[in-house]
């Protein structure tokens, strides 16, 4: 990704974009619909509208990647449909180079403007269609496969389920109330999409009976009940209220709303008091409840006996999940930042005042990088993530909570559940020997004919015993793994392993460590992903599983020097070489850089406060701070200097981007300046 920073700078900052005082006194002391009214007239009162061409230049600030990849992607868009919080993107679009059109192949060809209340709705009608409330950039592909359907929980054993590249899927509604296709956002921002539905509720409440307004009832996916006051039907109304408690408004919603009111004169109520959505909406009785505290405790261990921290130790994980509520709670099952679960069952049901020790879902293990084994810090922060439904169907509803660290009494609670949910860390003596984090793809041949071959490489510092590991093939965008080959023998260090084709041509058959047949998993012709699996789990992949575009065929792809570890998903941008068809040059070598740095989490907790603030900021956790450069809007640094405990003083008002770095990471804040 080329690295432009590129920023937009506004005529008038307008304060910086802060709530100004007395914005919502007008609203003091009401509740329920008169609440919603009230609402309504303050965000509509100065509203200055802007056009709809507008939105592309506002993104570039309203909707820069600021909040993930260590703030790595400042000068890319953040697209709620593609965007990985725990990973890379399997593509992403560099402001700047004008990747917002309206004409797409597939998804990754550029960005376009979605409604998240859809516009066809209200006939594209102004002042509707370009409020940048609820107007987003999203893939186009992804957006014109969500089309009108509303948004809902997808069954995930339904039949024509789509999955989209960061997770993000169309298909059957498991919600209760409404049976037919909806679309359903990944979880990190459920609660984001919730809060611009309630806001074009409330914005528009008057605006129903409007000329060229689609009627409440004239189409099965519009959700509107036909009333000025809930406006949306029960179901959804439910359904929004689940996802706003459980993703809670983020740095990422305040920064856009205040960006936004520069933009337009008006404010999105729920993002600056999320108190208002339970005062003015009820969920329906069968909405379910329950509460559930999992805590997670790891130890180090020395997985080869070197007596050093290498690549390849593991941190092995303990966890338990108590049910602390007076209900079941049912489909029990956890995600975390860091490693992987084995088996990773789901648990069906856990009743309450019932504790499961032991790892219920399998061993929970985390494999040290080499980044890991050679950090000052020597240690892993992680968390483990339990999602739980209300009822066996799972149609009720779902709780989020986040583990606990036993051994923390701080008793951090970052969500406001009355839980604590201190992170895990685990310290270890850093500074190790080994180089790559496991077995990676180092180069892919789809050549001519039967020219296909795949290269394996080792660069973990020690052999490795390859009958852990499998080769796989997913064909034709099916999303499932159907062909396998099962790797063995033994792979020294600082060597590569390649699976050729029987009939290929003698300059790749001469690199060959096994040769396979044209059925074998080798039976790719550029639209078919090939997986690297390490104990049935993704390790690295070429290609895209739930994708048939042939954006692989007729190539051969080398890994770049600088990639360390495996990626399961696959980026060719940023990690691969692209050579002509039926290039072997390569094969049966590979030079290894070993520079590339991995990102972890140890700028996870820092923080900037208070913002906005007169002029001076400080950092929670100093010591993280080795380096901090300040940029404005039009991306000049201003400033490149910090001195510990003394604070970062910026003497103008206005909207500033700090970057701070710690041991080759870094993190972007965007502060204001009053």
């Amino acid at each position: 990704m080329k690295n432009i920073v590129l920023f937009i700078l506004f005529i008038s900052l307008n304060a910086a974009g802060q709530i100004p005082a007395g914005y919502y006194n007008s609203a003091n002391g009401l509740t329920g619909y008169p609440l919603k009214t009230e609402l309504k007239n303050i965000i509509s009162n100065g509203y200055n509208a802007q056009s709809y061409g507008s939105l592309i230049t506002l993104y570039d600030t309203s909707d820069n990647d600021a909040y993930f990849d260590n703030g790595t992607q400042t000068n890319t868009i953040l697209d709620m449909y593609s965007e990985n919080p725990t990973g890379a993107e399997s593509y992403n679009y560099t402001i700047g180079t004008n990747s917002n059109c309206g004409n797409f192949n597939s998804e990754g060809d550029c960005y376009n403007r979605e409604h998240i209340f859809p516009q066809g709705f209200f006939s594209q009608n102004e002042p509707m269609r370009s409020d940048a409330h609820h107007v987003i950039p999203t893939d186009g592909w992804v957006n014109g496969g969500r089309g009108s359907f509303p948004f809902g929980n997808v069954n995930p054993n339904g039949s024509s389920v789509t999955t989209y590249s960061n997770g993000s899927r169309k298909g059957p509604s498991i919600t209760t109330g409404f049976n037919g296709t909806v679309f359903e956002p990944i979880d990190e921002f459920k609660g984001d999409i919730a809060r611009m539905l309630f806001y074009f509720a409330t914005r528009y409440e008057d605006n129903i009976n409007d000329s060229g307004w689609d009627a409440a009832n004239a189409s099965v996916n519009n959700p509107r009940d036909g009333s000025s006051d809930q406006f949306y039907e029960q179901w959804f109304v439910d359904l929004l209220l689940d996802w706003s408690a459980q993703d809670p408004v983020s740095q990422k919603e305040i920064d856009r709303n205040n960006d936004i009111y520069i933009h337009q004169n008006n404010r999105n109520p729920y993002i600056d008091n999320p108190s208002y959505v339970d005062m003015i909406w009820t969920a329906s009785t069968n909405t379910g409840n329950g509460s559930l505290f999992p805590t997670l405790s790891g130890t180090y261990v020395d997985t080869n006996l070197s007596a050093t921290v290498d690549a390849g130790d593991e941190i092995q994980y303990t966890y338990s999940i108590a049910n602390i509520g007076t209900t079941t709670m049912y489909n029990l099952r956890a995600t975390s930042p860091l490693g992987t679960f084995n088996p990773g069952n789901q648990l069906a049901s856990l009743a309450a005042g019932q504790t499961v020790n032991n790892n219920p879902f399998g061993t929970f293990t985390y494999v040290l990088t080499a980044a890991d084994a050679s950090n000052s810090c020597g240690c892993i922060t992680n968390q483990l993530l339990l999602t739980a439904d209300f009822d066996a169907a799972g149609t009720t509803g779902t709780l989020n909570v986040a583990s606990d660290d036993p051994n923390n009494f701080t008793n951090n609670d970052s969500d406001g559940d009355l839980l604590p949910d201190d992170f895990t860390t685990v310290t270890y003596s850093s500074g190790g020997s080994g180089l790559a984090g496991d077995l990676f793809i180092s180069e892919y041949i789809e050549g001519s004919s039967n020219n296909k071959a795949i290269e394996i490489a080792n660069f973990t510092g020690a052999s490795v015993d390859l009958s852990n590991y499998t080769l796989e093939l997913s064909q034709n965008g099916s999303g499932s793994w159907t062909i396998f080959e099962s790797l063995t023998g033994t792979l020294p260090d600082q060597e590569v392993y390649v699976l050729a084709r029987g009939n290929a041509n003698a300059a790749i058959i001469a690199q060959a460590d096994i040769l396979l047949g044209s059925s074998s998993v080798l039976n790719f012709n550029g639209n078919d992903a090939v997986g690297l699996f390490r104990a049935g789990v993704l390790l690295d992949i070429v290609g895209d599983a739930n994708s048939s575009a042939t954006t692989e065929a007729n190539q051969t792809l080398v890994r770049k020097s600088s990639v360390i570890a495996p990626n399961a998903v696959f980026d060719k941008v940023a990690e691969w070489d692209v050579f002509t068809q039926d290039d072997s040059s390569d094969l049966g070598m590979h030079t290894f850089g070993g520079t590339a740095s991995v990102a972890d989490n140890m700028l996870l907790n820092l923080s900037i406060y208070p913002n906005p603030s007169s002029g001076r900021f400080d950092f929670n956790i100093d010591y993280l701070v080795e380096e901090v450069r300040v940029f404005d809007v039009a991306g000049r640094q201003i400033k490149n200097n910090y001195t510990p405990n003394e604070g970062l003083i910026i003497e103008n008002s206005g909207i500033y981007f700090v970057n701070v770095s710690f041991q080759g990471q870094s993190k972007v804040f965007k502060v204001f300046v009053q």
